[in-house]
């Protein structure tokens, strides 16, 4: 929520509107425009008409157009109310994964026609409990489900296995987040809970581990920079209690890189890292700030307009649209870097 002062001005507003309308109509109008998009939100991300979409974990889909937040339920066609992954095709087309309630449930893939949110086609072989919808540079999509990835060809979603464990399995949770990215070279990047990274060359794997200087063997991939970078995380909540040697690593193509001396990057569980269109890394650090990093320095932004005493920087995304404005789907509501602070995008906006 951003505050009392806000809340003074959309009453005032409220009240200016409709002179008429009774004192109580007006309090529960302007607590409605308070209330946030979604407490998990998920993006957001721009679809080809400039359109913010964001996914939640149960609080459906949501669309706004510029002039409206417009939100999908099971009642609008989805299969259930989580949304476990959104991403665009080539044309900037907009594609969610729409998924039930509980953990293990069944998915389903749905795409917007510009109009109406409506499911998709599902080739042969579509996985249950997918996640993390993916498109390569030839267009295949790709999806994540149990523990295993899946390749769209031709119609078809196939198994794609990754080489057999080399390291004894250390997540014993049952839940296995899994992602890729392909890097410029056009090389593939799996993460894995318990084996690391893989690179997968077109015939070969290659495997990058704690051998190689990782902080631990269960990883998130989040992008290759510009000059040529893997960021990814390294996690410990699958370890017993008191062990944290997770944080953030970056690979150069030839050494792991960790940063052990910037606080809330080691010993911590990093889940958003993006780089911007001028080449900054923007990195949540769990529990203590948003860095981001110019290739020198980690600039830390931490400022709020009204204060969150209870915030833990938790962070789902991060994201900049076409105007350049920085999101952040906060643990909590959906917030933009507005100068140095954080504004919570509610309901009821500031949109702009």
């Amino acid at each position: 929520m951003r505050g009392a002062l806000l809340f003074v001005i959309l009453f005032i507003a409220g009240c200016q509107t409709n002179p008429e309308q009774p004192l109580h109509a007006a309090r529960e109008r302007s607590a409605d425009a308070l209330l946030q998009v979604a407490d998990y939100p998920l993006g957001p991300l721009e679809d080809e008409q400039g359109h913010l979409w964001l996914g939640s974990v149960a609080s459906g889909a949501m669309v706004w157009n510029g002039r409206e937040l417009r939100y999908f339920h099971q009642e609008e066609g989805l299969l259930g109310n989580r949304v476990t992954g959104l991403t665009t095709d080539a044309e900037g087309r907009l594609w969610l994964v729409s998924a039930e309630e509980m953990l293990g449930g069944n998915s389903a893939l749905m795409t917007w026609d510009g109009e109406h949110l409506t499911r998709a086609s599902h080739p042969v072989g579509f996985p249950t409990n997918s996640t993390s919808p993916f498109f390569d540079d030839a267009g295949n999509m790709w999806l994540q489900s149990e523990g295993a990835f899946y390749r769209g060809v031709n119609g078809v979603f196939e198994a794609f296995p990754l080489p057999e464990p080399s390291f004894p399995k250390s997540n014993a949770t049952g839940y296995e987040p899994m992602n890729m990215l392909q890097s410029q070279n056009g090389d593939f990047w799996f993460s894995t809970s318990d084996q690391g990274a893989y690179r997968w060359d077109g015939q070969s794997f290659h495997q990058l581990s704690m051998a190689n200087g990782l902080l631990t063997n269960n990883v998130s991939l989040h992008l290759e920079d510009r000059q040529g970078n893997i960021w990814l995380s390294c996690f410990h909540w699958h370890l017993p209690e008191g062990e944290h040697p997770g944080g953030l690593c970056m690979w150069d193509g030839s050494k792991v890189v960790t940063f052990p001396d910037v606080p809330g990057l080691n010993a911590n569980e990093i889940y958003s890292v993006f780089e911007d269109r001028e080449g900054g890394i923007w990195i949540a650090a769990t529990g203590h700030c948003v860095y981001r990093f110019d290739g020198r320095t980690f600039h830390a932004f931490r400022d709020f307009e009204s204060n969150r005493p209870d915030f833990s920087f938790g962070c789902n995304s991060i994201y900049q649209d076409s105007k350049d404005r920085m999101w952040f789907g906060f643990v909590g509501g959906l917030y933009r870097l507005d100068c140095d602070a954080f504004v919570n995008v509610t309901r009821g906006g500031p949109w702009d």
